[in-house]
């Protein structure tokens, strides 16, 4: 049966994993003082993923993908489609991606505070406790000076192509499916621009992360690449594998507005090394790299309301 190729460029295919693509929240755009008891802070962030691994198997697959992968009902497993793979298996661990994320803070209670958010496909809550510093809002205050804290965020996603310029259909050529865990640990320290952040404030940290990943490759139309004494091409056995790796990270933030409104600014980097999973046909991917995040987004702080003291009454006599 004659193997038809599709007809998109490298450009396309680059273009289709940047939309398609989700990560776990990675963008710190926070401080090292967290909520005091009953304050609200609600927000949106618009973060960057780019990551050295996914780039150089992106390239090397996507042209690839143009020049031999294909659309009929058979499909011979190639280098090219070994490299396609690859990619596939590069983005989903750490995408090239443009994600909004919406978040929610509430002060627990002295020195606490918890938070969820979201970005793209993935959810995470978080809870910070804060160890350096005042910890009351700005209009209960005139502190000023070094906050910290120290923080742990679990996130979860499971990694799904949207159907952009067909490219769901590359997805399921190879029927993949993954679940990714992530638990997060930050420690933030911050410079108060006025009295409790009154008007904005400078961070900056330290960031340990552990993922875990479980996948399951199932081609349907995949076949060995060879003949052998005239003997019927087989269908690929599925692939399915679990792997945990370890991430390292620092960051830079800016926070900068006044009471209700500020406008954060940030930019992380982590190293991580992905480490070896099996692939198709009995090969295998070993992945590294260096990941760059940069993130910018808006938040708004709602303040519990100030009880008002009871107004004593007295007789004179």
């Amino acid at each position: 049966m004659q193997i038809k190729r599709i007809g998109y460029t490298p450009i396309f295919i680059l273009i289709a994993f940047a939309i398609s693509s989700c990560s776990s929240p990675r963008s710190m755009l926070t401080s090292g003082k967290v909520l005091p008891k009953g304050q609200v802070r609600i927000g949106r962030n618009t973060t960057v993923n780019i990551s050295s691994a996914p780039i150089e198997r992106s390239i090397k697959g996507s042209i690839d993908l143009a020049e031999t992968a294909s659309e009929n009902d058979t499909v011979i497993y190639t280098k090219q489609i070994a490299n396609l793979n690859g990619a596939f298996m590069a983005y989903c661990l750490d995408p090239i991606g443009y994600n909004t994320e919406t978040f929610f803070r509430y002060g627990l209670g002295k020195r606490f505070d918890m938070g969820y958010r979201n970005t793209g496909g993935a959810n995470a809550f978080d809870v910070a406790y804060q160890f350096m510093g005042s910890n009351k809002n700005c209009n209960e205050s005139d502190k000023g000076g070094f906050y910290g804290s120290i923080g742990a965020q679990y996130s979860w996603q499971n990694y799904r192509f949207v159907n952009f310029y067909k490219f769901d259909k590359v997805q399921k050529l190879f029927g993949l499916e993954m679940t990714r865990k992530d638990i997060t640990i930050p420690l933030v320290f911050s410079k108060s621009f006025g009295p409790e952040e009154r008007v904005g404030c400078f961070s900056f940290g330290l960031v340990y992360s552990h993922s875990f990943i479980n996948y399951k490759i199932t081609p349907k139309n995949i076949y060995s690449e060879q003949l052998i004494d005239n003997v019927p091409r087989e269908l690929l056995a599925p692939v399915s594998g679990k792997a945990s790796f370890d991430a390292y990270g620092t960051f830079i933030n800016v926070k900068v507005g006044k009471k209700y409104v500020f406008f954060n600014f940030s930019l992380s980097a982590y190293y991580q090394n992905y480490g070896r999973y099996p692939m198709l046909g009995g090969s295998d991917v070993l992945l590294k790299g260096i990941s760059i995040v940069p993130s910018y987004g808006m938040q708004f702080n709602i303040f519990p309301k100030t009880k008002k003291k009871p107004i004593e009454s007295g007789m004179q006599i």
